[in-house]
């Protein structure tokens, strides 16, 4: 009777802290999981860098950049090669886990490098591989670069 008891118990001290891991996830934010930086490598270049946490992975078609400037235009988006997902919600997907590097050229108007700063939106949603899945994120990055740099 002493060896059932002890496995009860710590059967049920394994769902009370699988639980507490789940509600602590769904309390969340995605930022918490999903940290975004970004840099200006050169006058037209952009490299975004995700942090994505062990437990979680971004889909790559939720993925998008604009400009939120006149006169700055994204193109040549350049992203790594995805993993193949079994998503429980949508199938089979394309996503990306741990550090995802997007490359991506920016075109400038001329009366726009006057001012010297640049502000991009980025798009993402994510899910854990507990199946709890965010809402898509917006991301408002900013850089600034000196007029007339070559």
């Amino acid at each position: 009777m002493g060896v059932i008891l002890k496995r009860l118990f710590t059967l049920l001290i394994v769902c009370c802290f699988s639980q507490a891991g789940a509600n602590n996830l769904s309390n969340s934010n995605a930022e918490d999981f999903y940290r975004l930086s970004g840099k200006l490598i050169e006058r037209n270049k952009l490299v975004l860098t995700y942090n994505i946490d062990h437990c979680c992975y971004i889909y790559k078609r939720s993925l998008s950049f604009n400009s939120l400037v006149a006169g700055a235009e994204i193109s040549n988006v350049i992203f790594p090669t995805a993993l193949q997902h079994k998503d429980e919600f949508f199938g089979d997907v394309e996503v990306y886990r741990g550090k995802l590097v997007i490359k991506m050229d920016v075109e400038i108007s001329q009366a726009h490098q006057k001012l010297g700063a640049l502000k991009l939106a980025a798009k993402h949603q994510g899910c854990s591989d507990e199946g709890i899945c965010f809402l898509p994120e917006d991301n408002i990055l900013n850089f600034s670069f000196l007029p007339g740099l070559d």
